[in-house]
């Protein structure tokens, strides 16, 4: 009996072993990289989640968690090129007006400036060599809005 316990406590451990190896992080390629190395390349909006509120206007107030379907709520697909460009796509694929602008990363903050006075912060909760989790928030006397979108790398 003691050799079938030995046996299969054995086996429990193998077994064991191996799963802890296949559950290896996905995400280590992107060890050692900074943020902004983190974020070049391709991004799509998979999910979005989020508020505004309006003081003048309590009616206009509203909320959603969605995937997004013909229209965002606030940020469209990126594409973070290395030299601090980036582009934002609809959901189709086609551009937006503002073309080519620039991005900066400061700690967790990405800050897309498309001018000297339009500059929209974004803060990173979460990446990985495949997904990218942001949240923008803005708050001024009359208009409060909070937006959390979840990217894939495609």
């Amino acid at each position: 009996m003691k050799t079938l316990r030995l046996i299969g406590m054995a086996i429990v451990a193998v077994i064991m072993s191996v799963n802890f190896a296949a559950c290896s992080d996905d995400d280590d390629e992107g060890e050692g990289k900074s943020l902004s190395e983190k974020l070049v390349g391709h991004w799509v909006l998979t999910y979005e989640e989020g508020y505004e509120k309006d003081v003048e206007f309590p009616e206009d107030d509203r909320a959603w968690s969605h995937e997004p379907k013909d229209e965002y709520e606030y940020f469209g697909n990126f594409t973070f090129r290395a030299d601090g460009t980036y582009s934002e796509y609809d959901l189709d694929g086609t551009n937006n007006p503002q073309g080519i602008e620039k991005w900066e990363v400061n700690g967790d903050v990405i800050t897309l400036i498309e001018d000297e006075f339009e500059q929209y912060d974004l803060k990173v909760l979460e990446i990985s060599s495949s997904k990218l989790v942001l949240e923008h928030y803005f708050k001024d006397e009359t208009l409060e809005v909070k937006a959390k979108m979840t990217y894939k790398k495609g």
